[in-house]
């Protein structure tokens, strides 16, 4: 069947997004115009304009916040054969940067190049993840600009809840990874960054699915993923090529059909899940011996990024797939998972060294009594972005007390350095010393952009919106608000740990319309 997204699917801001402030320029006349409100039309007439004077002339701008997309660009008049450099960036320093400085790349989605610039035209380039745009003349003419508009793609829901509280610095956090997640979904799929890693990875995925049901219910954005990995994926191998992405497609099939209720999806998805548990058991031995049989270049374990190459991996990768067989055997038996748990039981009580994994050990059953200790030594030193939820979730189950102190403070660092959207990782040693993602840094000063990254997110190449990072918004549903959903609606409870907030609300789309979540001093009213 010819698969294709409509227009409707999207709102493209046909009103105008204009550049909240001017960073920087040089060789402009009336560079303020660009800031004005005006028809977004060519015309014939002089008025409004922003005169481009010579080679060389260029003008920073910034939009206020992240978006998908790109930039219109409407022209007056253009003297000459005229090219632009245009360079998007997520911080003003990537925006002021050339490919090749500290790590800056064109990969994904191209953020540097040149275009040619007609006289008396309208038209848009780029399609990226940014905030800030730097336009260049690079040909010795005069142009003369009326509009550079930000063009910014968000999907339309036919449903859309939210959560709020009591607490402002706690509802900026919401509020900024509900932006991130929405900003993810593109053409029908969810992807994991809009600047680069425009995939689906199938890990990376599961906060994006959970919290996409609290805020849009059933959508297809969800199935479409989930198939399509499936379609690109034979029996005989994993899924992104990694053994525990195969067990997180799982675990992302039966969260989403238990949360909706949609049984059908399901059942049409079952005999694969059973596939990849069937390849799971034969690939560990009696005594828990693991043997994916990949070629050594593939991430064979793999937990998050900190932990790769370290026996944490392995430990994390069999709770990872234990948590798979978990959730599979509470709708469905089966001889594979039953197996798998009674083999993989020893990695429980494993020893560890990074938080996730004692975190995923918890989750896929180690007893989580005296582990608040371990979870909180040092707040949110030792967390990241992925893997957030899941600590803060293991910490809740281990009688902790200190979630929502280490919420404000992790989160709370990113909104203090410019964050609009939650970035693919953050360490809070990152703090000392730099500034914000919207100032250059001063003599002596970190860039907190492209100073900083590891692995494959080293310096500008980080990305500073990634899906991942909204898994905050399930934490404070599931354990603050105290909202377990099943079944599209029809099964649910509430019960709340407020941890001091005074008020929680929550509007959640259902399947027969939306459920209303009221909690004040601790109690559901």
């Amino acid at each position: 069947m010819l698969q294709y997204w409509k227009d409707e699917d999207y709102v493209i801001e046909k009103k105008k997004m204009m550049p909240v402030s001017v960073k920087a320029f040089d060789k402009l006349e009336c560079v303020d115009e660009l800031m004005k409100e005006k028809p977004a039309c060519v015309s014939f007439s002089n008025l409004s304009v922003t005169k481009f004077l010579e080679k060389g002339a260029y003008v920073v701008l910034d939009y206020g916040k992240e978006v998908c997309g790109g930039v219109r660009i409407v022209t007056r008049s253009v003297f000459g054969p005229t090219k632009f450099r245009i360079t998007f960036g997520e911080s003003l320093s990537e925006c002021c940067s050339s490919i090749g400085e500290k790590n800056a790349t064109n990969d994904h989605s191209p953020r540097d190049f040149m275009v040619d610039i007609p006289s008396m035209s309208d038209l848009s380039f780029g399609q990226t993840g940014f905030r800030f745009v730097r336009i260049e003349l690079l040909t010795d003419d005069v142009v003369w600009v009326k509009n550079i508009f930000a063009v910014s793609t968000l999907p339309v829901f036919e449903k859309e809840g939210y959560i709020k509280t009591s607490d402002e610095e706690l509802n900026r956090i919401i509020d900024t990874a509900a932006y991130t997640l929405k900003l993810n979904f593109q053409n029908g799929y969810i992807w994991d960054g809009i600047k680069r890693d425009r995939l689906v990875w199938c890990g990376d995925l599961h906060q994006e699915i959970v919290n996409s049901v609290y805020l849009y219910g059933a959508n297809k954005n969800v199935t479409n993923s989930l198939s399509f990995l499936r379609a690109e994926t034979p029996t005989d191998t994993w899924i992104n090529n990694i053994p525990s992405y195969s067990a997180w497609w799982v675990i992302n099939l039966c969260d989403y059909c238990s949360m909706t209720g949609d049984t059908t999806y399901f059942e049409e998805n079952k005999d694969y899940a059973e596939a990849i548990f069937k390849k799971f058991d034969a690939s560990i031995t009696d005594d828990g011996i693991i043997d994916f049989q990949l070629p050594p270049s593939f991430m064979s374990f793999f937990l998050d990024w900190p932990t790769r190459g370290t026996e944490d991996a392995v430990t994390g990768t069999a709770a990872i797939i234990m948590i798979a067989a978990k959730r599979y055997l509470e709708v469905e038996d089966n001889v594979n998972c039953r197996s798998l748990l009674h083999k993989l039981n020893p990695y429980l009580v494993k020893p560890c060294e990074f938080k996730q994994t004692r975190a995923f050990q918890i989750l896929a059953g180690r007893n989580a009594d005296g582990e608040a200790s371990f979870l909180e030594k040092g707040g949110a030193d030792g967390f990241s972005t992925f893997m957030a939820y899941y600590i803060l979730t293991a910490d809740a189950m281990a009688g902790g007390t200190d979630m929502l102190s280490i919420i404000k403070e992790y989160f709370g660092a990113m909104l203090s350095r410019g964050a609009t959207s939650f970035w693919e990782d953050f360490h809070m040693d990152w703090l000392e010393g730099s500034g914000s993602i919207d100032e250059l840094p001063m003599e002596g000063q970190k860039d907190i952009h492209g100073d900083y990254g590891a692995y494959c997110y080293k310096g500008f190449r980080h990305s500073l919106c990634h899906g991942w990072a909204s898994g905050v918004l399930s934490f404070i549903v599931e354990y603050m608000l105290g909202l377990k959903l099943k079944d599209g609606g029809a099964s649910y409870k509430v019960t709340p740990h407020a941890l001091g907030v005074k008020e929680l609300e929550a509007k959640i789309p259902v399947k027969d319309g939306w459920l209303l979540v009221k909690v004040v001093d601790g109690e559901r009213v």
